[in-house]
């Protein structure tokens, strides 16, 4: 038991540290499971799960050891992701801003014409009324 203890530690850090000797875990994707381990060190699963749960718990250890950078990984690129949709956001809403000045400007614009359409329809309203006014006309004697 001691010599397939020292075994599985072997292969244990071998697989840990990337460098696995068994030809099948060299081109497969290194993964922290029980079957890789046993494989690597050249024994049979039962043998792990029965006489050494010790060194399960080391796997289980060095699997959460090596998941704990993919998660910092994964958080680098999430926040990579969301610098990214704020960046774009906020050139959006610089373009915004600008449509928006240039239609402010516009409606502006369009209320001054109104207002100068408002007091000339007054004016030519005020001209009407004073041609449409009766003129008295007086009568010349003959």
């Amino acid at each position: 038991m001691r010599a397939t203890a020292d075994k599985l530690r072997n292969a244990l850090d071998r697989l840990v540290r990337g460098v696995p000797e068994h030809r099948a875990s060299r081109h497969q994707a290194q993964r922290l499971t029980v079957a890789a381990l046993a494989r690597e060190a050249g024994v049979g699963r039962n043998a792990i799960y029965t006489n050494h749960r010790d060194i399960l718990d080391d796997l289980a250890r060095a699997r959460r050891r090596r998941l704990a950078p993919d998660r910092i990984g994964g958080m680098e690129q999430k926040i990579a992701e969301q610098r990214t949709v704020i960046a774009d956001m906020q050139l959006q809403a610089r373009r915004l801003a600008t449509e928006n000045a240039g239609l402010l400007r516009r409606a502006v614009d369009a209320e001054r014409l109104a207002e100068r359409a408002d007091r000339r329809n007054a004016l030519l309203t005020r001209e009407i009324d004073a041609h449409r006014r009766l003129v008295l006309l007086r009568q010349t004697e003959t």
